[in-house]
């Protein structure tokens, strides 16, 4: 299979601009100004056929790391009943792994719309983008966190991509900490760890399964020196009329100030392959280059992955969806990597290294 890469022109910049525009005017927003409400719930009457999810990935200083995802269902099936989980992922430095994945009842999850307020069981996740306090009990795992951002609130455009004219189908993202520090205590076992690091916040909620729209996709984070980096590729089944494109999505903060987030400028070029569990396959390395003339140059790349999660994102499915859905095989992967970023951009140059975290959504 091929995609094409968007054209950085002015007819596709033209064309994104005023979908953003009369996204932005229907939502009531404002760009580049994210609002506490913005981090509720985005799902409104459409429960029954909408999934969400707000995720959160801590790394601390001693070397581990803690995942956790607060769903009201599979994104894979939007039109199934609420099924609420949590996603719970634990890796000591070592390299000692745990994946919990508990389940709950409808009654047993709730989530506010004035802004993050959810809970799934006893698990809870508040906050109001400055700030998220999160708790967690499961099995012998208890853990309290506290999450302040250090990078701004962002969102790509309205955050939303409608799917139809009248604005009932859509797929939303909007990135309350894009980076943060944080503090934890975490028991497991009877043993209680006083943990600092750092940390990632976002928010996901959608109406259509994700690979209706989408194939695969590329997303990562990072922050090294002072920079605060969030990047996107998304290969679409078909997007806007055109085919099988590749879609960027890009942000570079220094500190509290948003450097870029045009994406059109944005490519990928994918190096290698490496033979994965559960059937896939992913590249050895990430080449991404942002370029925009008037403004200068963006490279950054991502090697030496190391595979730190893959899970099967099948869902049960029964008749004819079972038969639609019969050659898919989702897979997500997750990776650290080594990470090297240059900048060249309207007058700053600078050049560091670091690590990042990223992802390959494999849905086809």
């Amino acid at each position: 299979m091929s995609w094409t890469s968007l054209p950085d022109d002015e007819k596709t910049r033209a064309a994104f601009a005023g979908l953003n525009a009369e996204s932005l005017a229907h939502l009531g927003l404002k760009e580049h100004e994210v609002l506490v409400w913005e981090d509720g719930t985005r799902i409104g009457g459409d429960a029954d056929r909408a999934f969400e999810w707000w995720y959160f990935d801590l790394n601390f200083d001693d070397g581990s790391t803690l995942v956790l995802t607060f769903a009201n269902k599979s994104p894979q099936a939007p039109g199934g009943p609420i099924a609420p989980t949590l996603l719970v992922i634990r890796q000591e430095a070592d390299g000692t792994h745990r994946k919990l994945t508990p389940t709950y009842s409808v009654a047993e999850y709730s989530a506010a719309a004035e802004g993050c307020d959810v809970r799934v069981g006893p698990n809870t996740a508040k906050g109001e983008l400055a700030q998220y306090a999160l708790h967690v009990e499961v099995e012998d795992l208890v853990a309290d966190v506290v999450l302040t951002r250090a990078a701004p609130s962002w969102r790509p455009g309205s955050g939303v991509n409608y799917l139809d004219a009248a604005k009932t189908e859509y797929f939303g993202w909007v990135v309350p900490v894009p980076y943060g520090t944080a503090t934890a205590t975490i028991t497991e076992g009877g043993v209680t760890k006083e943990l600092s690091g750092t940390g990632y916040h976002d928010h996901n909620w959608g109406t259509k399964p994700l690979s209706a729209q989408t194939n695969h996709w590329f997303w990562g984070r990072a922050h090294v020196g002072d920079y605060t980096l969030i990047y996107t590729m998304v290969f679409t089944q078909g997007f806007m009329g055109l085919g099988r494109i590749q879609v960027p999505t890009f942000l570079l903060a220094k500190g509290d100030e948003i450097l870029t987030d045009e994406q059109l400028p944005l490519r990928l070029t994918l190096v290698g392959e490496t033979r994965g569990p559960l059937g896939h396959s992913y590249p050895e390395r990430l080449d991404w280059v942002w370029q925009r003339e008037g403004r200068g140059r963006i490279a950054f790349s991502s090697t030496n992955p190391k595979l730190i999660e893959s899970l099967d994102m099948s869902v049960p499915r029964h008749g004819v969806s079972k038969l639609l859905h019969a050659l898919e095989k989702p897979v997500y992967y997750d990776f650290n990597a080594d990470f090297e970023l240059t900048i060249d951009l309207d007058g700053l140059r600078d050049h560091v290294t670091g690590t990042t975290l990223y992802e390959n959504m494999i849905l086809h």
